[in-house]
């Protein structure tokens, strides 16, 4: 139904904003007074580097789901590439559900940091 297919806007307002936070904890991590803080400082950096990664592999990965999506959609296709339609209709599945999850709760931090999510991207990414 295609009232239910999500894909990401234009992330290039989040990915500035996620590039000056990252320019920033580097910036904090340098400084010799951040002994007291440096647990949390380090913390925010994996998160936000975590946050980067995931965003790479998302956008990816949405480039690809949106070319093959196309392709898969013709039941020709489909009965000629039994295998790789498998493969696709795999990742149709989760692309669905991860985006149908972001819709409803648009936080990109939230998003982006999910466990297991990078890993997940990665391996569609692979297939």
């Amino acid at each position: 139904d295609v009232k239910d297919l999500y894909i990401l806007g234009d992330t290039s307002e989040v990915i500035a904003d996620l590039d000056d936070s990252l320019v920033t904890i580097n910036t904090v991590l340098g400084s010799r007074y951040v002994g007291g803080i440096k647990e949390m400082v380090d913390d925010w950096r994996s998160k936000l580097m975590l946050f980067q990664e995931t965003l790479d592999e998302w956008l990816m990965c949405q480039r690809t789901w949106m070319y093959l999506e196309t392709i898969f959609s013709s039941p020709d296709i489909v009965k000629s590439l039994p295998d790789a339609a498998k493969k696709f209709q795999a990742v149709d599945k989760s692309w669905k559900s991860i985006m149908k999850g972001t819709s409803d709760d648009p936080n990109a931090l939230a998003a982006g940091t999910y466990k297991g999510r990078r890993d997940l991207f990665v391996s569609h990414n692979t297939a």
